[in-house]
């Protein structure tokens, strides 16, 4: 069967362009490489001159070909969570596509295939991982032992909380703010129940799981690489993230009644 080549069609050509871009954007990606992604295969696919504008929530893309025809289109991006693994997916079929020039037909169903939600289980490395997080800062800052242990019990509660709660938070400044309230409430019902001994400690320790680091990081990325625009819109993300944090713990501390 003789499929169609998307360089026979440049607006399927920016539409395939457009869909790699939004799912790198909506896994992590920096803006410089999401750009660069799509002006490499729409180049691929006919030449021409080729200007995309990427922030947070909006890719405009601009082409003119080759036989100089002009071609707009713009794609509106909802909010997604960071994930390594199908970035580095995302990347390598990027290079596949200008190498191999599929057809879009092919193009679309590998990237439906790797952000097909990937069925829902439970990882020994990361459960391992809460609780060795955890424990150890609750104990650097100065707990004891039982505040370690105290820590890393509220980490594996929390990773049951986001196990199943997760796929609820398309909010992530509200889901911050619930799940911080939740960790907060465990973290004094720990004292009370006699496990750990310092709720501050407790609390440091449980609140390491929610700090939007990588937020932060890719902020200051962006920032470095030129996008101002986009830097300061996740920074504005992070920082709104950090107080939802600190909102949830304060309100979860009135309701107990104050630190034990």
């Amino acid at each position: 069967m003789n499929r169609k080549k998307c360089g026979e069609n440049p607006a399927l050509v920016m539409e395939c362009a457009l869909d790699m871009g939004e799912t790198l954007l909506r896994c992590g990606a920096e803006i410089l490489r999401v750009e660069d992604t799509i002006v490499r295969i729409c180049t691929a696919y006919g030449g021409g001159i080729v200007d995309v504008f990427t922030i947070l929530s909006l890719i405009i893309l601009s082409w003119k070909t080759e036989e100089g025809q002009n071609f707009t289109l713009t794609r509106r991006i909802n909010p997604g969570t960071t994930d390594l693994k199908k970035l580095e997916e995302l990347n390598a079929l990027s290079r596949y596509i200008c190498e191999n020039k599929p057809t879009c037909e092919e193009i679309g169903q590998k990237i439906t295939e790797i952000m097909a939600p990937a069925r829902k289980r439970i990882y020994k490395s990361k459960v391992i991982g809460y609780f060795l997080l955890t424990s150890s800062f609750a104990i650097f800052f100065g707990g004891n032992l039982r505040d370690g242990l105290a820590a890393g019990i509220i980490a594996l509660l929390m990773y049951l909380w986001e196990y199943f709660f997760s796929t609820y938070g398309r909010n992530r400044v509200v889901y911050s703010l619930i799940t911080s309230l939740v960790a907060g409430i465990l973290c004094i019902l720990s004292i009370y129940l006699g496990i750990g001994q310092n709720t501050d400690k407790v609390m440091i320790g449980s609140i390491m799981l929610l700090i939007p680091g990588i937020n932060l990081m890719n902020a200051l990325r962006d920032m470095m690489c030129g996008d101002i625009i986009t830097g300061i819109l996740r920074l504005a993300e992070a920082l709104m993230m950090a107080v939802a944090i600190a909102a949830g713990f304060g309100v979860a501390i009135m309701l107990m009644g104050g630190l034990v």
